[in-house]
């Protein structure tokens, strides 16, 4: 419909010059929408005449117009800022201009970038933004353990972001602190070239499941016509939608939501280009008249709790920022061009190169993926909830006793906090201290400075696992119980204890090295050599130092006297910075949150070499370009469950040592199989006796004929997170029974195998063993049933006992094989309902 003349004349009048043919275009739309806006802010809005509604509307929309123009300026001067950059950070890699472009997006673990990568940036901002939000984690977590939401908590947080009074002060706390919390990342975002409007009526984040909305579009139109805030529901003369009008607006809202946007696609226009730095500033259309109604639509219509919902936000912000602050306000387009011009270059320098190129790209390209959270949704939602349902009951019931395993952290804890040039019995007496449970707060301060918060929130990354946070959605009830069981599982198992208080403990101690460092120098290049490299190669500039030598650091009272914290580059006085910003022609505030995201950023990157965690280039190296929802590329995903430790541990450690010069290489690696073989072993001594047998004979040689190297050998697969291959070392099968190809495999491969095997082909007079497979099948998959502390117990008293029901006999030939094939006894004999004596720890030199 062509625009009236009025409408023209009306905003020619209020921006003082003629209108360009694409401003008019579209400007009935929003003279429209800001009538509407308009009509919901001014009381007297109904008592004007048309002419004064389209002279006010004409006004506000001239104001964005010249708004919008000051930002396209804007964005193009930040555009080319960020191409300039990028480039000359390419040029560092004249041969391999794409390697720049990977070090740009992932942490890279041989100290050789010279620059922060966005997945560090995002992971440091996220961070930093959860350690302000605290009090909304309390809030959230609920009862038992989070096993059980806290209703009565959850509607007061809601009610008080609703801006209703729910009388409880923890709440109002929480809700503030997400409001501002929330508030700080979009002006953030902002400052980088975002456009996210800042909206009054805006509360919470919303969370709409596409399958749940399009099931049945009456109801969920009718539902929402009786939770919505009528007084958002305008039309231009003021006056309330009336109930037609609003079941109109709501019918095109569901098509939206129920397709997943698609109706809103131009056939013959490319979708997915528009501006990251345009993301979030749609209007937020669907609007609740109070908590009770938001709580029930989501109830109704959602997939996510209400920690999942506020920590989704920070996350996607947070990744958004990082984003648009490295790349730019269109991050796509500018890694496509650099892309494009890194291929060209490496091509047109060595055309034989030209298939190994396209391969590097490719990898990148999923890399990006990763660091973008631009995956394509899966093929079918319901093949991907049940494989992830699989692999998260595979978390719950297999990794009970994982905890004896991660001593292993304790070598690559201290190899790391010795590279890094912080003193090792002070990160392992930090440990002590975060791990005590009297020292509540170390642990509450080492949070306020965003270390450990994966645990604190549940996230199930470390196994594998999408947790909270993440910007996948997991649907249907068995689904969601599955995650939670997987979530609860670890933390009563005390591994996320564990891992959060040595993740604390290191970040503690390195703030607390950074900090004292910062004191003594006043300048990268005044620093030990050794120091300096280190820090260069992390990305760290002579700005950041000069910014963190005028924060004040914190003393934590035992842990450290010097710890240099996020917080404590904050609140660094504007006025300190102002000349410094001068100089670089930028602002106070933006060096802040440079200086703290590279501090944060650092020490996470470290924190995560230092107790492994995977990342986005171990998660593309083992999902990138694989499609998420067939069974082919979900049962790849199944295949890498549970081997992400390992390919971290080859793709940081490995390449760390391998990156040493000299003799650096063998001191580095040396250290590294020492430790973790020392550890490993000890690993596998607990699971023995955790399990009710005695520790195995470290001295047996086997068929090897060395003593003491089979033990060895299988100590070393377990410090590297391969301790079922060791098993294959004492027999042809692991002890849990599967074969080596099973094991390769995979849980997956292990369980399609038992499944095989369940058919009995047992000779004459054998145990028939039919009935015990299908016990141990069930077992295998039985959330917190390998619980460290408890499965000896649960082993004898319920397991092995319906196992030598089903198949009597069986826990004869159970005991006879770990005899034979791994020459061990048990102090705990199957079938007995309470031990006839404590482990034997002569069995470690062959003692009987």
């Amino acid at each position: 419909m062509a625009m009236r003349a009025e409408c023209i004349q009306a905003v020619t009048q209020a921006i003082g010059r003629s209108l360009t043919q694409p401003e008019i275009q579209g400007i009935e739309d929003r003279l429209r929408r800001n009538m509407r806006q308009l009509a919901q802010t001014d009381t007297t809005w109904q008592s004007k005449t048309a002419a004064d509604r389209l002279n006010e509307a004409a006004t506000k929309s001239a104001q964005e117009l010249v708004a919008e123009q000051q930002l396209k300026k804007k964005r193009v001067a930040l555009t080319i800022l960020a191409h300039d950059r990028i480039d000359s950070y390419m040029k560092r890699f004249p041969d391999q201009p794409l390697e720049g472009l990977d070090r740009l997006l992932a942490f890279s673990s041989d100290g050789k970038s010279g620059i922060q990568s966005i997945e560090s940036a995002s992971r440091a901002i996220r961070d930093d933004a959860l350690s302000r939000m605290l009090e909304v984690i309390d809030q959230t977590k609920g009862k038992f353990m989070g096993l059980f939401q806290d209703e009565a908590g959850n509607l007061a947080l809601v009610r008080e972001l609703h801006g209703q009074d729910s009388g409880v002060a923890t709440a109002k706390t929480a809700a503030k602190q997400f409001q501002d919390t929330a508030e700080q990342l979009r002006q953030r975002f902002n400052r980088a070239g975002g456009d996210v409007g800042l909206l009054d009526d805006w509360s919470m984040p919303r969370d709409h499941s596409q399958v749940k909305v399009a099931k049945d579009q009456a109801k969920w139109v009718g539902d929402h016509v009786q939770w919505a805030n009528r007084a958002k529901y305008m039309k231009e003369d003021g006056s309330p939608m009336n109930d037609v009008e609003l079941t109109d607006f709501l019918n095109h809202a569901w098509t939206t939501l129920a397709t997943g946007g698609v109706n809103k696609l131009e056939p013959g226009n490319v979708a997915g280009n528009g501006m990251r730095a345009n993301r979030g500033s749609e209007s937020r259309q669907i609007h609740y008249k109070d908590a009770e109604s938001f709580i029930a639509a989501q109830k109704a219509y959602g997939e996510r709790n209400l920690l999942e919902l506020l920590i989704g936000h920070i996350d996607r912000a947070s990744r958004d920022v990082a984003l648009v602050e490295t790349l730019g306000p269109n991050p796509n387009n500018q890694m496509r061009y650099f892309l494009d011009e890194g291929q060209k270059v490496t091509i047109e320098a060595d055309p034989l190169k030209a298939d190994k190129t396209a391969k590097q790209r490719r990898k990148i390209e999923h890399l990006y993926e990763e660091v973008a959270g631009t995956r394509e949704p899966p093929a079918s939602a319901a093949i991907a909830n049940g494989f992830e349902t699989y692999r998260a009951l595979n978390v719950a019931s297999r990794l009970g006793s994982a905890v004896l395993t991660s001593v292993t952290d304790q070598g690559t804890l201290g190899l790391t906090a010795a590279m890094n040039g912080m003193p090792v019995m002070k990160v392992f007496a930090n440990e002590i201290r975060m791990l005590n449970p009297a020292s509540a707060g170390d642990r509450r301060m080492a949070q306020r400075a965003g270390l450990g918060l994966n645990q604190l929130i549940g996230s199930l990354n470390r196994w594998g696992a999408d947790g909270l946070g993440s910007t996948e959605q997991i649907s249907g009830k068995v689904s969601k119980f599955s995650q939670t069981a997987a979530s609860k599982v670890m933390q009563a198992s005390g591994l996320n204890a564990l891992t959060a208080g040595t993740q604390r403990a290191f970040g503690a101690t390195m703030m607390d090295t950074i900090g004292d460092m910062s004191r003594r120098h006043p300048t990268i290049a005044a620093m030990d050599p050794a120091d300096s490299k280190r820090l260069l190669g992390q990305g760290v500039t002579e700005t950041d130092w000069s910014v963190w030598r005028l924060a004040q650091p914190e003393d934590w009272r035992g842990v450290g006297d010097t710890v240099l914290t996020a917080n404590s580059i904050y609140r660094i006085p504007d006025a300190d910075l102002v000349q410094m910003a001068k100089q670089l022609n930028t602002t106070p505030q933006r060096l802040k949150d440079q200086a703290a995201t590279k501090l944060l950023g650092t020490v996470l990157d470290e924190t995560n070499m230092a107790i492994i965690e995977p990342g986005a280039r171990e998660k593309a190296m083992m999902h990138g370009g694989v499609e998420r929802g067939t069974v082919k590329g979900e049962l790849l995903r199944s295949f890498w469950q549970f081997k992400s430790f390992s390919i971290g541990m080859v793709m940081r450690h490995v390449q760390r040592g391998m990156a040493q010069e000299g003799w650096g290489k063998a001191g580095y690696l040396g250290a590294l199989i020492a430790s973790t073989t020392v550890l490993g072993g000890m690993a596998i001594q607990l699971n023995e006796v955790a399990s009710g047998r005695d520790p195995k004979n470290m001295l047996d040689d086997g068929t090897l004929g060395v003593p003491g190297l089979r033990f060895g050998i299988a100590s070393m697969l377990k410090g590297g997170a391969m301790g079922l291959y060791g098993d294959f070392l004492f027999s042809d099968n692991s002890q849990g029974g599967s074969s080596p190809l099973a094991a390769v495999g995979g849980p997956i491969a292990g369980d399609i195998e038992q499944v095989f095997k369940l058919k009995d082909n047992a000779a004459a007079g054998e145990v028939n063993q039919t009935g015990a497979k299908l016990v141990k099948l069930a077992k295998s998959h039985l959330p917190a049933a390998n619980l460290w502390y408890t499965k000896a117990a649960t082993d004898h008293l319920i397991f092995n006992q319906l196992q030598d029901y089903f198949s009597p006999g069986y826990l004869r030939r159970m005991k006879q094989r770990a005899q034979k094939e791994f020459k061990q006894s048990y102090w705990w004999e199957p079938g007995d309902s309470t031990p006839d004596r404590a482990p034997n720890l002569d069995a470690v030199v062959g003692g009987r």
